[in-house]
């Protein structure tokens, strides 16, 4: 009776360990058809749900359902996922004949993540062991890319011409031809950048030459004006010194005038007085005496006179 019991118990176990390795199997081949069907209509979603579940099953742990995985992956954006399977697929399939699509795809995969440096390293690498691969254009142009984004243009400019001389078939010729124009462009704006800069400095140097000049020019002005009203003033009192100087002549003169005259009045009335002919020898004298002040006076009132013209701004023409 006992022995019945652990023979059907038996039974049972072994009935169940089987029909869920049927199961397993069955869902593995699901995932991994679902997720192939996906991948053929290009639902890059659904594609990547579908193989990640497959490739978590033994018997799809291959190298070509984790290339699905990894396109399916590129496809849809995914890249940071994309490059941690690359790595897998690396590390586990390395004898497989996708392998340089693998090492291409991770070259992509870190310029598409802006991580330029082991971009080149890794595409470089490819090229270097992939030669004659035709993918190979491709590689160069994703390097010329990421030489480009680190704003290498003179590197990029070489591996453009590159691919367009050696690989003028190419689906990316054209695209490095764009790039070369990119460049070329970029090259002439900046040096009308560079230009309008060296212009505009010169503006600046000639404008704050100009106005140091103009200040230089107001300051001498002012200057030369404050100098001229100096000798100007100076002039003024030379000319008041003449003035006051021929007032004191004339002073001088009618003094010695009436001295004189009053001298030879003297003179005259004691002649009159001594009956002595004198008189009209004295009175001759006088005249003559009064007519040689009076032109004396006269030239130096008339030099007096313009003097005073000349200090008011008046010429000797006028």
């Amino acid at each position: 009776m006992k022995k019945m019991f652990f023979k059907k118990i038996s039974l049972l176990l072994i009935t169940g360990l089987f029909t869920a390795r049927i199961f397993a199997v069955d869902s593995a081949m699901t995932s991994f058809q679902d997720g192939c069907a996906a991948y053929a209509q290009g639902d890059w979603e659904t594609s990547v749900f579908l193989l990640k579940k497959a490739v978590a099953y033994a018997q799809n742990f291959n190298a070509d359902t984790y290339y699905m995985l990894i396109t399916s992956e590129v496809y849809s954006g995914d890249n940071s996922e994309a490059l941690d399977d690359c790595d897998i697929f690396l590390e586990n399939f390395s004898d497989s004949i996708l392998k340089p699509r693998v090492e291409y795809l991770k070259g992509r995969i870190l310029y598409n993540l802006g991580d330029y440096e082991k971009a080149i390293i890794t595409l470089s690498d490819f090229c270097h062991e992939y030669d004659t691969d035709e993918m190979y254009s491709n590689a160069l142009f994703y390097i010329g890319e990421s030489l480009y984004a680190g704003y290498k243009y003179d590197d990029a400019s070489s591996i453009y011409e590159r691919i367009i001389t050696d690989y003028p078939e190419s689906a990316k010729a054209t695209a490095a031809q764009y790039r070369l124009d990119s460049i070329s462009q970029r090259s002439r704006e900046e040096k009308l950048l560079y230009l309008l800069k060296q212009t505009g400095e010169e503006y600046l140097f000639a404008k704050e030459e100009y106005e140091k000049q103009l200040r230089m020019y107001n300051s001498e002005s002012v200057n030369s004006t404050k100098q001229r009203l100096a000798e100007a003033q100076k002039k003024n009192q030379d000319l008041e010194q003449k003035i006051i100087e021929l007032e004191n002549q004339l002073t001088q003169l009618q003094s010695e005038f009436d001295l004189k005259k009053a001298e030879y009045e003297a003179a005259l009335e004691e002649a009159k007085a001594n009956n002595q002919p004198l008189e009209t020898a004295l009175e001759n004298s006088i005249t003559e005496s009064e007519d040689a002040l009076t032109v004396q006076q006269l030239k130096l009132k008339a030099e007096l006179l313009k003097l005073m013209l000349v200090e008011k701004g008046y010429s000797s023409e006028e």
